[in-house]
This record gives C-alpha cells, sequence and structure tokens, in this order.
C-alpha cells in the first residue's frame, strides 16, 4: 500500500489513470476482504463458543487460521469439509470464504454466483457482506444508479460496512464520469470519524484522481 500512494502524484502527472484504477480497486478489494474475515470471524466467535466440542467449530477455526497464514490449500479443504458436513452456520461462513477464494483465482463468474446464492439464503451481516463484494465485481458492467440501489441498505451511518459502500460508490462514479459525486463519496469517507488509516489514505488518493479529471 505505501508504494502505491508513494506512486500517485507521478501517476496524475503521466496520466497512467487507468493503472492507477487497477490498484485502486486492488487495495479497496483487500480490504473488504480483510474486514470481512474479521467480521465473520467476530459473528461467528459467540455461536463458537457454545459448541467448542462440535467438528465444525474446529475446522472453521482451522480455515480461519489458514487464510490468515495465506495458505490456500489447506484453506479450500477446510472450505469443502465445512460444505459437505458442517452445521448451517458454518456452511454459510464457509460459502463466503469460498467465494473470495474464487475472486483470488480470478473465477469472477463463478464468484459472482455464489455471491448471489448467499444474498439469496442469508440475513444479517454475511447477506450483507456479500452484497458488498458481489457490487464490487460488478462496477465494470453496471451504472452508478444501479450501484447505488444494490448497496442502499448498507449507506446508512449506522451500518458497520457503509463507509465500505461509500468507496464502492466512488469509484462507481469514477468509472461513469461523475466526478462532483464522486468527490461527494471520498469527502464523507475523509469526514467519518469512523474512517480508519487506510481509508482516510485511499479517499484522498481519490480526490487527487478525481479533482485531476475537473
Amino acid at each position: 500500500m505505501s508504494n502505491l500512494f508513494n506512486e500517485i502524484d507521478e501517476d496524475l502527472r503521466q496520466e497512467k489513470l487507468k493503472s492507477l484504477w487497477i490498484r485502486y480497486r486492488s487495495a479497496i478489494f483487500a480490504a473488504i476482504i480483510t474486514a470481512s474475515v474479521i467480521l465473520i470471524f467476530s459473528e461467528s466467535y459467540k455461536y463458537w463458543a457454545n459448541s467448542k466440542i462440535e467438528k465444525s467449530g474446529v475446522i472453521f477455526s482451522q480455515l480461519i487460521e489458514n487464510i490468515e497464514e495465506n495458505n490456500y490449500e489447506r484453506a479450500e479443504i477446510n472450505i469443502k469439509e465445512l460444505l459437505l458436513s458442517g452445521t448451517n452456520e458454518y456452511q454459510n461462513y464457509a460459502m463466503i470464504l469460498n467465494a473470495d477464494l474464487l475472486v483470488g483465482q480470478n473465477q469472477l463468474k463463478t464468484a459472482e454466483d455464489s455471491y448471489e446464492e448467499i444474498i439469496q439464503n442469508s440475513k444479517g451481516l454475511l447477506k450483507e457482506i456479500a452484497q458488498l463484494k458481489l457490487a464490487y465485481l460488478k462496477i465494470d458492467a453496471s451504472s452508478y444508479i444501479e450501484m447505488n440501489d444494490m448497496l442502499s441498505n448498507l449507506l446508512s451511518e449506522e451500518n458497520l460496512l457503509h463507509l465500505f459502500a461509500t468507496e464502492v460508490l466512488a469509484l462507481s462514479a469514477y468509472k461513469d464520469g461523475s466526478y462532483d459525486l464522486g468527490i461527494k463519496h471520498a469527502q464523507k469517507i475523509i469526514d467519518s470519524k469512523r474512517t480508519t488509516t487506510g481509508m482516510y489514505d485511499r479517499a484522498n488518493m481519490m480526490l487527487k484522481v478525481f479533482n485531476s479529471k475537473k
């Protein structure tokens, strides 16, 4: 990430916006995946704490550890085990993490199908995480209006994911050439008391991109 921010001014001077766009999108999705792993683990902990002796709980813990250690081969084995014999709760967690791995393998259509299935069959935080990730994958093929509709239930300030949803809308505004709208979203992130350092840096970077296009 540090190299990304160090290079932005040079990229703007040389008008390498396409390259910058690709790297910025990657930075956002990496942040979304990291946040979702944390949130999923947090939400599942209470359930896991009441069922430590369950095989599903043990496998899920191993899955999180393998993802954190970038051991994706073992993670895929854990996911298959949970999808085959896990409880409904853990199967849902496994499905969304499996979709993330599919994105990493560039199997984007299969990943989209997985997120859509999760949205249809889940509720609460898992459904919202799947909505956010599906919206990210659909940015290039969807208009800003479509993206806003897709993420409408995540945009209230009370929602845990609303700043991530705002980042995705900023990207969509850039793609549609709606630079003033993109500036509005980026500024909202900067002004929020819940903005992390990473979000703040990304929003500032996008402001530079938007302003360079006006």
